[in-house]
């Protein structure tokens, strides 16, 4: 069997604020694992093809054979009207819940606090954050994307300009990919 990675388990959205990134990205990027390594035989009916790697990456090799002996003994129909993923199900209404709770928050200290720093949005989240709040606080977010989207365009256009031998920050190339289609596995 494999050893799992230790899960930070956050409750809420607040949990997060101080965490570098995307602070939905790094609420589901949890959540989503968590699903993975804790995933119920019996409540998996459809993977898409991430979910599907990533379960049988991360989860014991014992369940992960139970739930793809499932899968495998009873497959899902493939049809146009149910196609989505279970997993895939779970994240989009967890990220639902999540922007309704910052929303409901956004007049707390924390978050106002959160808001005035130097926040990062990723673009997905900024945008289904925008349609939920006040016309001043969607500028307000719109406002911290550009910020966060010229400071990847500095940091990418440096990495391009080094010279190969001494090419250092890759790291940015995964913060402009989570900046642009957020957290690997959270939309399709």
């Amino acid at each position: 069997m494999r050893t799992q990675k230790q899960l930070v388990f956050y409750e809420s959205i607040l949990d997060v604020l101080q965490e570098s990134g995307c602070p939905f990205c790094r609420f589901l990027k949890e959540y989503q694992a968590a699903r993975l390594q804790n995933r119920p035989e019996k409540e998996t009916h459809r993977l898409c093809n991430f979910h599907t790697w990533g379960l049988a990456a991360v989860q014991n090799a014992l369940t992960a054979a139970q739930v793809f002996i499932k899968l495998v003994d009873e497959p899902a129909p493939v049809s146009k009207e149910v196609t989505a993923c279970d997993i895939c199900s779970e994240i989009v209404a967890e990220e639902d819940r999540r922007i309704r709770e910052f929303v409901s928050c956004i007049h707390r200290t924390d978050v106002s606090d959160w808001l005035r720093a130097n926040p990062v949005l990723c673009i997905p989240h900024g945008f289904k954050l925008r349609r939920q709040v006040s016309p001043v606080l969607a500028a307000r977010i719109d406002t911290i994307i550009e910020n966060y989207r010229q400071q990847l365009a500095q940091e990418l256009e440096h990495l391009r300009d080094e010279k190969e031998l001494d090419r250092a920050g890759w790291g940015a190339l995964g913060r402009a990919a989570e900046f642009l289609v957020s957290q690997r596995g959270l939309h399709s």
